[in-house]
């Protein structure tokens, strides 16, 4: 008996932003897509997210377009139609593309054929009833809301420093109301700017609500939500701005509210990207053992400079693999810390130029090599695309078993669409890379040479203390990762030697 061959199909669960009694979890539309999947033989890839049905462009939708273009698929899997889209004309859209692509419509009470007229009437007659009820739905939701907010509702999570109660209104936190009011004394009337208030903070051992440290970030919310004034503010699309003073007790005063907000339109004449401490060596070293991506900080050489503040005594350093991971990555981890060591940030920065200035020369030699006649560079970019190739076809093998593991039950949803979606990055980058390697010849090997050569001086020649935005961006254009290695630490006060290796962007 020949066995019947399973079809693959994208289901598509997305769980609407609006509030309504009829809405189903992502996690109940899943249950049953899933068990409609296997009881009709059917294999799967799973695009879930939260968003307005009139929204086109929603990313997972749009990711599920693009995997439906690739002619391996039988059709969309969904709970109703109207998780496409409640839209008449985008759902129009959807049935055109389904038709040029041959594809079906699974629902769990009806399959449409967009090659039957029938199927596109009856879908129609749907959109029409979907968009109708999105409409009712959306204007008693935003007349309900209008009239909370006029009465004083805050929508959303409470800010830090307060707290809500039955009524949803704002009432001061007993403890974290202070450390606001600290941070704009901090702020308003010391002069200290944001970083310097995290490290005050910091030193206190005060944290976020989460419990993590305060970053420029976390305060900058608290600096510039007018809440804390005892305001609630929205500014409704189509609808006249509301703004309810007194709605809750205040934690600073008008004054203090104003002069912050003074000092915060003359502080950003300075570029957002150098506030958020780009160095010139910034998401270039990587650890060769554990893969970490470095990170650098600028630490106090004294410790009496760090409590006077002193700036002028402060040198920018490479941190350890431990130290570069993010708040929640040091939270999760576990096992033995990598034994690769930091040092001072300028040390790490020459070995790199040095190694640049070696790289023109070998610029040259490629390209007198290549004028010559020397097309050795060919196999090079052939033996490059090979290697992409199987690298994509391990990442499909990966993201197979993840959905298998989500099948029986090894993943959660979550974890699965996670797992896809840092395999579906990976695969994206390989395809810029080999899109990249198409019609190389000689001209454009050349040229590609020569552009990273001019690239390569102007980093030479330019002072990259004074702009290190700028410098970091031409070394990323030019290198892919720069590989570190400590292995002792400069702790007694004596600098020790550590190994790089860089890899360039032009395919050694």
């Amino acid at each position: 008996m020949a066995t019947v061959q399973k079809k693959l199909v994208a289901i598509y669960v997305r769980k609407s932003r609006l509030k309504d009694a009829d809405s189903m979890e992502i996690s109940r539309q899943l249950e049953l897509l899933t068990d409609y999947a296997e009881k009709n033989n059917m294999e799967y890839e799973v695009f879930s997210e939260e968003g307005s049905s009139e929204d086109w462009n929603r990313p997972e939708f749009q990711r599920m377009l693009m995997e439906l273009r690739r002619n391996i698929y039988d059709g969309v899997l969904c709970t109703d139609q109207d998780r496409i889209t409640r839209d008449r004309t985008d759902f129009g859209l959807f049935v055109r593309f389904m038709k040029a692509e041959a594809l079906q419509l699974y629902t769990l009470n009806k399959t449409y054929n967009f090659m039957n007229d029938e199927d596109i009437f009856v879908t129609g007659i749907q959109s029409e009833m979907d968009n109708h009820f999105m409409r009712m739905t959306k204007r008693k939701l935003r007349r309900g809301r209008i009239q909370a907010i006029k009465k004083g509702v805050y929508f959303g999570i409470a800010p830090y420093g307060y707290t809500k109660d039955e009524h949803k209104h704002l009432l001061p936190h007993p403890t974290e109301a202070k450390i606001v009011d600290d941070i704009y004394r901090m702020y308003v009337q010391e002069g200290l700017n944001q970083a310097e208030i995290c490290e005050q903070l910091t030193l206190r051992g005060i944290k976020t609500r989460s419990g993590k440290d305060f970053t420029p970030r976390a305060t900058s919310l608290i600096l510039s939500n007018v809440a804390y004034r005892g305001v609630v503010h929205y500014e409704l699309e189509g609808e006249d701005v509301i703004h309810v003073e007194e709605a809750h007790p205040a934690l600073v005063d008008a004054d203090t509210y104003k002069k912050a907000q003074e000092i915060r339109a003359g502080r950003r004449t300075i570029p957002q990207q150098s506030q958020r401490g780009v160095y010139t060596l910034s998401k270039l070293l990587v650890c060769p053992n554990c893969g970490q991506t470095l990170s650098f900080c600028n630490k106090y050489v004294r410790k009496s400079a760090r409590r006077a503040l002193d700036k002028s005594q402060r040198e920018l350093y490479l941190l350890n693999c431990f130290s570069s991971k993010s708040q929640r990555a040091k939270q999760e981890f576990k096992g033995e810390r990598c034994k690769n060591n930091a040092t001072k940030a300028s040390r790490v920065e020459e070995a790199v130029f040095n190694e640049l200035r070696q790289h023109l020369t070998d610029l040259d030699r490629r390209i007198e090599a290549i004028i010559a006649g020397d097309n050795t560079f060919l196999s090079n970019v052939s033996r490059k695309q090979h290697e992409l190739t199987l690298q994509y076809n391990k990442l499909n093998e990966q993201k197979k078993r993840v959905q298998v593991g989500f099948k029986e039950g090894i993943y959660d949803q979550d974890e699965s669409a996670e797992e896809i979606k840092a395999i579906k990055e990976q695969q994206l980058k390989i395809e810029e890379e080999l899109k990249g390697l198409e019609g190389a010849d000689a001209k454009s090997e050349v040229d590609k040479h020569k552009k990273a050569k001019a690239k390569i001086e102007m980093l030479l020649s330019m002072d990259t203390d004074a702009n290190p935005v700028k410098a970091n961006k031409l070394l990323l254009d030019v290198i892919d990762k720069v590989y570190y290695w400590k292995e002792q630490s400069d702790r007694d006060g004596k600098t020790k030697p550590f190994e790089i290796k860089v890899v360039y962007k032009d395919w050694d």
